[in-house]
């Protein structure tokens, strides 16, 4: 048998690497930070990192990534222990900036968007990224449908963006106004959206008419 690191030896020791440069730029800032400055954070010589990650950029992509995919992962293992609706708020709840760690994971995510404005191809890679994460809650929103648990005319790929989309839009606000909002505020918001897409708005007119037609 060969000698030498195994997939899987190299695949921990990025990771290691990752959540290192991750303290790093959260707290000198991308700009700031450099492949040295990770070396000496954990050290190591610059040459060991290189061997890893080519360059900064390929290293903060690697670390938003990895944990996104974790957090993501974690959403799908709390969809397991619930049934019906209360599956798909389990997954976003999940998600919400409620602690240290997911506020940390929020921050590095904007600081890899706004490194990211003005690269095309950077700007493609993190929308692939987005479209596998839609596809997490598409998945179930879908089967939810299929349940009767949600009305059929939703469109689950929508819905599921729109859930990303008010998760993430929390996210900045408690990453620029840190401490001013509370889980105990930010789960019950987030609950009450989840349980408006029973009876979405844009069914509501349809309905209406439907009712004054009855009693004309």
């Amino acid at each position: 048998m060969p000698r030498g690191r195994t997939k899987g030896d190299h695949e921990a020791k990025r990771a290691e690497i990752a959540e290192a440069a991750c303290q790093v730029i959260l707290r000198l800032g991308i700009a700031q930070t450099s492949l040295s400055e990770i070396s000496r954070e954990m050290g190591y010589t610059t040459g060991i990192l290189r061997h890893y990650f080519a360059d900064k950029e390929e290293l903060l992509l690697y670390a938003k990534n990895l944990f996104f995919d974790r957090s993501f992962e974690r959403a799908r293992a709390a969809a397991i222990r619930h049934d019906g609706i209360e599956k798909l708020r389990a997954m976003a709840i999940s998600l919400l900036p409620t602690d240290t760690e997911s506020v940390d994971r929020y921050r590095l995510l904007a600081t890899f968007n706004g490194h990211a404005i003005g690269n095309s191809r950077l700007m493609k890679l993190q929308q692939k990224r987005n479209v596998r994460h839609w596809h997490v809650f598409e998945e179930v929103i879908t089967a939810l449908i299929e349940s009767g648990d949600l009305p059929a005319q939703l469109n689950p790929r929508l819905e599921a963006c729109g859930i990303l989309a008010m998760i993430d839009g929390l996210a900045d606000q408690v990453i620029m106004e840190p401490g001013a909002w509370s889980t105990n505020e930010l789960v019950p918001l987030l609950s009450r959206y989840i349980e408006s897409l029973r009876k979405p708005a844009s069914l509501a007119p349809q309905m209406g008419r439907t009712a004054k037609q009855r009693s004309a």
